[in-house]
C-alpha cells in the first residue's frame, strides 16, 4: 500500500457547489442533518451523484482522452490542440496533466455524494421501502461505478465510505487493488439485490448492476490470466469468469428488456436513446437545457473535423439521404487513426460507422477522405484528413448544444464479455457471432482452442466498441498495452496505471 495520505476536500463542499440545491434562507443552511426529510429530497439527492458523470472532466470529455486517445486508434496527425490533451495522446503526461487530475477529482465527487445519499436516506421515515431501496442500490452501484474506473486507471487509490463530518476526516491511507475490488463487488452485489428492473436513460437499475458485475469478474479474470500488473493476488482466473459468466447469463438470458439492437446505426442516434434495448447504462445529456455543458451535450464537435457544418449520409451504405451531424462549427478533437480504420475486416458494417465521405445539403458528394487532404489549400479538404466517428451526431442540434450522449455500458459490451467467460463453447461462439451477424460479418471458424477463442473475443471489441471508452482499459487487463499501442511511444511507467495527481500529493506534504 502506498504510504502517503490523501486528503480529500470534496465531502466537505458537498453541498456547497449546487445553486439549485442551496438556496439562501433567512432561516438556515440545508446540511445532511436538515436536507433529507422526504422522497423528493431523497431523490435530489440521488440526482445529484449522477451528476459529476456528465461533467467534461468524466463522461463527456475525459473519459475519452483517458481510454481511446492514449491506444491504437486515435492519432494527432501533428496538429495542434490543448496542451494537456497532446499529453494523453503522445503518453508525454505526469501528475500535473489536466486530465489525470480532474479525472480523478470528479470521480470522488460522485462517490462523496452517493456516501450521503447511502448515510441519509435510511433515515428518512415518509420514503416507501421500495422506492428507498431503488434509491440505495443506485447510490451503491454509483459508488462502486466510480471506484471500477478509479482502480483501472490509477490503481491504489484511498476508498471512502462515509461522509465527511470535520476536518478530522479528510485524511485517508490508499488502499490496496484488492480492498478496492473487494467493496466495488460488496456494493454492486448490493445494488443488484434492492434494485428492480426499470430502464430509464440516465438511471442505473439491476441490470445494470449485473453488467457491471459481469465487467468486474471478466476484468479479474483476464487480469490474473494474462499477468497483468497488480493483480496477483487473484487466487484462480477460472474461478472468476466462471463469475463473470454468471452475471452475463442474468443479463443476456434473465431479463426482456435488454437486448441487442438490430439496427447498428439507429442505436446511435439521439432519438433511439432513451428506448434502444442496447443501452444498459449511459447519460441523459438534452440540447434542450440551459445552464452550462453537462445539462447539454457538445461530444459532436470533439469528433467532427473542423469545419461549419457537415451533412452524412443517413445510412450507413452512403446511399440514403443526408443530414447535418452538426448544425455549429465542430472542433476535430479525437481524430481516428487512418491505420486502425483500414484494419476493419472487408465488408464489416462497424467500418462506416466512421464518415468517409460527406455531402452538401441537396445529397451531392463534397469530399472524400485521405489522409492526403491534410496538405491541400482547400479548405474542406484540409479538413477531411481522417475518416470521423459518427457515434456521437444530433441532427437537430441547437447550435453547439446536443443530446449526444456516451455509451457507458452496451448490451453487446456485456454479451462479448459473457462470451469471453463462457469460452470456446457453443454458448461463447452463439454471442460472438450474434455480434458479429449484426456487423455483417460471417460466423467466428469453429474449432478455435480456448486460447484463441479468447484473443478473437478481444479483437471483436476492438472494433465494436470503438470510441467508446474500453480500449485502453481491454488492453491493460490483457497486459497489451505496449504490443498494441504501436502508433505512438507508450510510457511504460504508466503502461498499467497513471500516475496519482499531484494536487493530492501536494495536500499531503
Amino acid at each position: 500500500m502506498r504510504n502517503k495520505i490523501v486528503i480529500l476536500i470534496l465531502g466537505i463542499v458537498l453541498f456547497s457547489s449546487c445553486e439549485s440545491w442551496v438556496e439562501e434562507n433567512p432561516y438556515g443552511v440545508y446540511s445532511n442533518d436538515n436536507f433529507f426529510e422526504s422522497a423528493d429530497d431523497a431523490l435530489s439527492a440521488l440526482l445529484y451523484a449522477y451528476d459529476p458523470l456528465n461533467y467534461i472532466e468524466y463522461g463527456s470529455r475525459f473519459i475519452f482522452d483517458i481510454a481511446d486517445a492514449t491506444t491504437d486508434q486515435m492519432i494527432t496527425y501533428g496538429k495542434g490542440e490543448q496542451a494537456y490533451r497532446i499529453e494523453m495522446f503522445n503518453w508525454t503526461f505526469t501528475s500535473s496533466n489536466t486530465v489525470i487530475s480532474g479525472f480523478f477529482k470528479y470521480c470522488y465527487l460522485s462517490i462523496a455524494r452517493s456516501n450521503s445519499v447511502l448515510e441519509n436516506i435510511p433515515k428518512i421515515e415518509s420514503i416507501q421501502d421500495g422506492v428507498r431501496d431503488q434509491y440505495m442500490g443506485e447510490a451503491y452501484f454509483l459508488r462502486a461505478f466510480n471506484y471500477f474506473y478509479l482502480v483501472r486507471t490509477y490503481g491504489e487509490v484511498p476508498v471512502r465510505t462515509k461522509v465527511v463530518a470535520d476536518i478530522n476526516d479528510v485524511k485517508v491511507d490508499f488502499s490496496s487493488i484488492e480492498e478496492v475490488y473487494a467493496l466495488i463487488i460488496e456494493d454492486l452485489e448490493k445494488a443488484a439485490d434492492l434494485m428492480s428492473v426499470r430502464k430509464q436513460q440516465g438511471r442505473a437499475d439491476r441490470v445494470a448492476a449485473q453488467a457491471l458485475l459481469t465487467k468486474v469478474y471478466a476484468t479479474l479474470a483476464s487480469s490474473k490470466m494474462t499477468g497483468a500488473e497488480g493483480y496477483d493476488w487473484v487466487t484462480d482466473y477460472e474461478t472468476m469468469y466462471a463469475e463473470a459468466k454468471k452475471y452475463g447469463q442474468l443479463v443476456v438470458e434473465g431479463q426482456g428488456d435488454y437486448r441487442l439492437d438490430p439496427d447498428l446505426l439507429g442505436l446511435y442516434e439521439v432519438d433511439n436513446h432513451e428506448t434502444s434495448p442496447e443501452h444498459i447504462f449511459m447519460l441523459s445529456q438534452k440540447r434542450f437545457l440551459s445552464g452550462e455543458e453537462g445539462n447539454f451535450s457538445q461530444m459532436p464537435q470533439m469528433f467532427v473535423i473542423s469545419l461549419p457544418k457537415v451533412y452524412v449520409s443517413s445510412e450507413l451504405d452512403m446511399v440514403g439521404n443526408v443530414y447535418p451531424m452538426v448544425n455549429n462549427q465542430s472542433w476535430a478533437v479525437f481524430r481516428t487513426d487512418s491505420t486502425f480504420y483500414k484494419s476493419y475486416a472487408e465488408n464489416d458494417k462497424r467500418q462506416d460507422l466512421f464518415v468517409s465521405k460527406i455531402y452538401d445539403a441537396n445529397g451531392s458528394l463534397l469530399a472524400e477522405y485521405h489522409p492526403s487532404n491534410i496538405d491541400s489549400e482547400d479548405q474542406i479538404l484540409s479538413a477531411f484528413y481522417y475518416p470521423f466517428c459518427r457515434k456521437y451526431s444530433d441532427p437537430e442540434s441547437d447550435g453547439t448544444k446536443t443530446s449526444a450522449n456516451p455509451y457507458f455500458i452496451r448490451f453487446a459490451d456485456v454479451a462479448l464479455l459473457y462470451a469471453e467467460a463462457c469460452g470456446n463453447t457453443e454458448e461463447g461462439y452463439h454471442w460472438v457471432n450474434q455480434v458479429r451477424s449484426r456487423a455483417g460479418l460471417d460466423e467466428l471458424d469453429t474449432g478455435l482452442s480456448l486460447d484463441d477463442f479468447r484473443k478473437a473475443v478481444w479483437n471483436e471489441r476492438k472494433y465494436e466498441l470503438a470510441f467508446e471508452g474500453h480500449r485502453l482499459y481491454d488492453l491493460r487487463r490483457t497486459n497489451r498495452v505496449v504490443e498494441e499501442i504501436t502508433n505512438k511511444t507508450v510510457d511504460a511507467n504508466y503502461a498499467n496505471f497513471f500516475p496519482i495527481p499531484q494536487r493530492e500529493t501536494d495536500l499531503n506534504q
